[in-house]
């Protein structure tokens, strides 16, 4: 049986890593790293160019999905998963850092908590940002997962967990898979709504959030929610 190659340069990323720095590689070369291995056909570093199309870069890899993975000639199961977990440790770690112990001043600090995770989706998210009285988000739950156009969400739901959680405020979060954040006119319709709801139950809807791609909208900042961060 013929050895699959490994790499394609004279000197292998893991080498040049060693020599240089892991900063020094590429892209292609530390997606490489990962996969390790190419197949009779590809090298790894020709497998890592294929998922990350090229030119698009790690933007590639994030927005990625199993079946995307697995059309692409070499990309097996077992490594299908393996990139969707790198993707997933990359989303995770950039929310852990910003979601706990830091006091929110502005909307971009509440949206840069979810642009990462939600940028990417293919659907639309309604995520429910929890506040105490110190505007630290304590809790931070996925309530509503809709379809590319739209996610039709109960405000109802939304407060009786906020209640449940002891909130002191809340935040509603959602995506565009489009990557155009604008407003349509329900979700101006359900942000009044919300916000109603939550000066009835004494839990200030701080804001609500609509994430796109690398960028946001905001009802608070757009001035059609009245109560400040």
């Amino acid at each position: 049986m013929e050895k699959t190659r490994q790499w394609t340069t004279t000197v292998d990323p893991q080498t040049k890593a060693a020599r240089y720095g892991i900063a020094s590689l590429t892209d292609a070369e530390l997606l490489a790293l990962v996969i390790r291995n190419g197949t009779r056909g590809k090298s790894a570093l020709e497998l890592a160019g294929e998922v990350l199309k090229e030119d698009e870069g790690f933007y590639a890899l994030m927005q990625a999905d199993r079946e995307g993975l697995l059309s692409i000639d070499g990309i097996g199961e077992a490594r299908a998963y393996l990139l969707l977990a790198v993707q997933q440790i990359a989303i995770r770690a950039r929310a852990d850092r910003k979601q706990f112990n830091v006091p929110l001043t502005c909307a971009k600090d509440a949206a840069d908590v979810v642009m990462q995770e939600l940028r990417y989706e293919h659907r639309e998210y309604v995520v429910l940002l929890i506040l105490d009285v110190r505007m630290r988000i304590t809790d931070r739950i996925t309530m509503f997962i809709g379809t590319a156009e739209s996610a039709t969400f109960s405000t109802r739901e939304l407060f009786a967990e906020a209640l449940k959680k002891k909130a002191s405020s809340v935040i509603i979060v959602h995506n565009h898979p489009s990557g155009d954040p604008s407003p349509s006119d329900a979700d101006i319709a359900v942000t009044r709504q919300a916000q109603e709801a939550g000066h009835l139950l004494d839990i200030p809807l701080l804001d609500h959030l609509i994430i796109g791609d690398f960028r946001y909208y905001s009802f608070r900042e757009s001035g059609l929610i009245t109560t400040q961060l």
